[in-house]
């Protein structure tokens, strides 16, 4: 990791990734950003994704968080948390697992730091 503040790691039995945050880091960049790391060789860099750039949101003068990375179902994809400030939007990004693209953003005013969103297969069937 390319610094502290790290609270959620995840992967998925069919996933070749371990995605993790550091939404606690008190640099923009890195609390911004997920990191994911290759499952085939973890001596090699993480992908950086910026969560934030990503969301296509415009930037405020908080930190947007990028916390908990979370699988749905079928391993394929990743969901993650943005968390804007008092007064900036909060969104979900999803990303696609095998090519670390973006393929959606959920956000809505009433979406405001979204947590707790995880995968109850996932979960009760301790898919981890």
């Amino acid at each position: 990791m390319p610094g502290a503040g790290n609270l959620f790691v995840k992967t998925h039995p069919k996933s070749k990734h371990f995605w993790a945050d550091a939404p606690m880091n008190p640099e923009r960049e890195v609390a911004e950003s997920v990191y994911v790391f290759s499952l085939d060789d973890l001596s090699k860099p993480p992908t950086r994704l910026d969560v934030a750039k990503d969301s296509g949101l415009p930037q405020g003068k908080a930190i947007r968080r990028a916390v908990q990375p979370e699988y749905n179902e079928a391993g394929d994809e990743v969901w993650i948390s943005l968390w804007g400030g008092k007064t900036d939007q909060s969104a979900i990004v999803i990303y696609d697992d095998k090519t670390l693209k973006l393929k959606r953003v959920i956000t809505d005013p009433a979406v405001v730091t979204p947590t707790g969103k995880f995968n109850v297969y996932n979960t009760m069937h301790d898919v981890y």
